[in-house]
């Protein structure tokens, strides 16, 4: 699973059930998590809602500057290495089949390939749901997303105030888009966009409550 609340061994088996929001600037409750993780992941294929990921996460660096290759030489001994396999999404579901590999073998493999996103990850609970925060490094900042995660369908959300507009089906906002149309490339567009069509959020997953601004 991509997200730090959720369990690949539920019954729910290789599916995650999610919720993905744009976040216009880093909200303070983000400083809650005293222990926020560096992922850098690349994409060795993305065609279509598929792909094959390869991840490596670890620590937070104080100063997270630098290329993904020298990124990934700082993460320490708690470096974590997965690869995935990724179906498109529907409804908030997504199938999602992630194995751990060798963090070295994972880390090497990221350094060399040409497709990388690199991001902050904070992870606090609001409510009764975990939710992450990450703030994109590179050639994706100022990217900001918030995501939530169930073992089910994540029906009748709170959405936190700092969530401008959702963007669960916005293929646009899948880390294997940002990999090869890097946000940077799109930003004011999309701004403009969002001024246009003024904030959406899904309305086939039970009931929406906005906590107040």
């Amino acid at each position: 699973m991509s997200g730090d609340f959720c369990d690949t061994d539920d019954d729910t088996g290789d599916f995650e059930f999610e919720r993905k929001f744009f976040v216009a600037e880093m909200p303070a409750v983000a400083a809650a998590d005293p222990s926020p993780v560096l992922i850098a992941q690349a994409y060795l294929f993305a065609a279509d809602g598929y792909a094959v990921r390869v991840r490596v996460q670890g620590p937070a660096p104080t100063d997270p500057q630098g290329s993904p290759a020298e990124l990934v030489t700082r993460l320490g001994e708690e470096t974590i290495g997965t690869m995935t396999a990724k179906g498109p999404a529907v409804g908030g579901t997504r199938y999602e089949a992630e194995r751990q590999i060798d963090p070295v073998v994972a880390g090497e493999i990221i350094a060399r390939a040409p497709h990388v996103v690199i991001k902050i990850r904070s992870s606090v609970w609001l409510g009764q749901d975990g939710w992450t925060i990450d703030r994109f490094l590179g050639a994706n900042e100022p990217l900001i997303l918030a995501e939530v995660e169930r073992n089910t369908p994540v029906v009748d959300l709170e959405i936190p105030a700092f969530c401008v507009t959702e963007v669960s089906e916005d293929d646009r906002f899948r880390n294997e888009y940002l990999a090869f149309h890097p946000f940077a490339g799109w930003a004011e567009e999309y701004r403009r966009e969002l001024d246009r069509v003024g904030p959406r959020f899904l309305e086939s997953l039970g009931r929406n409550q906005f906590e107040d601004h």
